[in-house]
This record gives C-alpha cells, structure tokens and sequence, in this order.
C-alpha cells in the first residue's frame, strides 16, 4: 500500500506534500505523488511531436512533476525520505486520474488540498477534491489550507 499525494502548482502543494510526507512516516508507507495535467496543458508543455512514446513518460512531463516537488519541499517539513518519493505525472481530468491512479497503486490514502468555494462556486465550477472524496475507493485526507 502507498500514500498518494495529490499536488498541483498552487501553494497548497507545500501543505499537502507535508501532510502527506508525515502521514507516509508515521504509517512506514511508501510516498508517491501524483500531478495531473489537463490536455490542453499538455499542448503547451509539447512543443514537438512525440513518436512512439507514450506521453507520461516523456522526459518535460516527467520534469515538471519533479519541478514541483522540489518546489513545494523548499520551505517544508518532509518527515518521509525525499530519496523515497516516487513523482508520476498523468495527463487527462484530474479527478478522475486521481482516482483510478490511488486503486492501481493501491493506496492506503489519498491526499488532496482543496481551496475554500462557497455553495455556488462549487456547483458553477465543480471540484476536483469533492469528486475525488465521492468517487474514490480508498480514504482521502483533504488537507486545510489557506485560500491562494
């Protein structure tokens, strides 16, 4: 079983990466994170075609899921040894990769850092948190965090 960190390029990432680097500690888990590019993202970070490889395991893509874990361990307590992390980046809707990523691994829970909406806001705009907390099949820890 795993811990999987949900991280995106907001400063909560910080917040989640801590929590979740603590929570793999504590449990003797290993630590894995998780970041998900939309496919209209993935038009920007592409600038030339890719034959024959499959796009999460092209080399930009695998560097911007590094780029942000170091940036969200730089003023972080990271409890979990940051050799051990594994960074894996997806590419299609957030939630649902989220999702189906946290039962491949099978992870013991997922942790996410959702920001304040009101009622409206959510219904207008959906949430990647709330549907990860709906539809996912192992715990989710929404972490606290202060409005970006």
């Amino acid at each position: 079983m795993t811990i999987v960190a949900t991280l995106d390029d907001s400063n909560r990432a910080s917040t989640v990466l801590s929590h979740a680097s603590t929570l793999a500690s504590d449990l003797d888990e290993p630590l894995y994170v998780l970041h998900v590019l939309r496919r209209s993202t993935l038009a920007s970070v592409l600038e030339k075609e890719v034959k024959g490889q499959a796009v999460t395991e092209n080399y930009e893509i695998q560097r911007i899921g590094d780029e942000l874990v170091e940036k969200a361990a730089v003023n972080t307590e990271i409890t979990h040894d940051p050799d051990a992390i594994k960074t894996v980046v997806r590419v299609g809707d957030p939630a649902e990769e989220i999702r189906s990523y946290g039962e491949e691994v099978g992870a013991r829970c997922i942790v996410v850092g959702g920001r304040r909406r009101s009622p409206t806001g959510k219904v207008l705009f959906g949430s990647v948190v709330q549907q990860v907390m709906l539809t996912a099949s192992v715990p989710v820890l929404n972490v606290p965090t202060e409005n970006d």
